[in-house]
């Protein structure tokens, strides 16, 4: 067999390794996805079926059931959305400026909270877990807008060590220039910096998104209701284990997140990779 015939041979099978390995992860979505239009009957009896007769009710169940405090799929949709898009454009607005600073600013004092933000990156959050509820509760930030706050500080230190990185790679020139045409720190920063960040911003802001959406542990002690997540408690309890309704509702809760996901996955390559290089 000749070298060529080899490479192709190769090449077949490393084509069909990938196409199983992408099966073995997506399995698990098509299982959902096609349990949700099954009764819990169906789901028992045959879950790894298509669906005998494919129903939407399972969907209208979600849509109308309430939860504990009188809290639907729409008010948990509701609090997630405005819980994420705060968190995410807060991180992303004082994690920049913040930054930015850091980077401009040559001093050992800088460098010393660059590393302190660094040092944050890697402390495991069950460390801090108790103490944390412990400071909520005597701050009175049980609610969504206190959580917004709590999630801010979790994820600054993350952002800030991606921007520096990326703001290392900013021509200083730049700025020079804007400076004597007159601008100020604040028209210099936004006008000028923030929008050369526009790779790094996006990949902070989906890895957030995604973050802050699908997030389970920090909701369930500080809210105990309230988010989509945490809205499945509603169909599978100690007594109670409604598979279909629980499905449905994990597709529709992962629906918005995963196209957001898709539509903008190459930013997150391209942010990353930048930032690498930059840094």
């Amino acid at each position: 067999m000749s070298e060529l015939s080899m490479r192709r041979l190769g090449l077949r099978v490393f084509e069909i390794f990938m196409i199983l390995l992408a099966f073995v992860f997506i399995y698990p979505v098509l299982y959902v996805l096609i349990n949700a239009f099954k009764s819990t009957q169906e789901i028992v009896l045959n879950p790894a079926g298509l669906p005998a007769h494919p129903s939407l009710a399972n969907f209208a169940k979600v849509l109308t059931t309430e939860g504990s405090g009188g809290i639907g799929f729409l008010q948990s949709l509701f609090n997630t959305v405005v819980l994420t898009l705060a968190t995410v454009s807060l991180i992303i607005l004082f994690s920049s400026m913040c930054a930015y600073k850091l980077v401009r600013t040559r001093s050992w004092v800088s460098t010393a909270i660059f590393f302190a933000f660094a040092f944050f990156m890697v402390i495991p959050f069950q460390t801090i877990m108790v103490p944390l509820v412990v400071l909520a509760t005597d701050l009175r930030f049980k609610d969504v807008y206190g959580l917004i706050l709590i999630n801010v500080g979790l994820g600054a230190p993350t952002a800030v060590f991606m921007y520096h990185g990326f703001i290392k790679g900013v021509p200083i020139s730049l700025e020079e220039s804007a400076s004597m045409d007159g601008a100020g720190s604040f028209r210099l920063f936004f006008q000028i910096v923030f929008p050369l960040l526009l790779p790094i911003t996006a990949t902070i802001g989906i890895l957030d998104v995604l973050w802050v959406w699908n997030d389970f542990l920090l909701p369930y002690i500080i809210l105990r209701q309230g988010t989509l997540v945490l809205f499945q408690y509603n169909f599978f309890g100690t007594f109670t284990k409604d598979y279909g309704a629980l499905t449905a509702s994990l597709v529709m809760t992962a629906t918005p997140v995963v196209i957001m996901y898709v539509a903008m996955q190459k930013y997150i390559i391209k942010g990353i990779s930048a930032g690498a290089v930059k840094g």
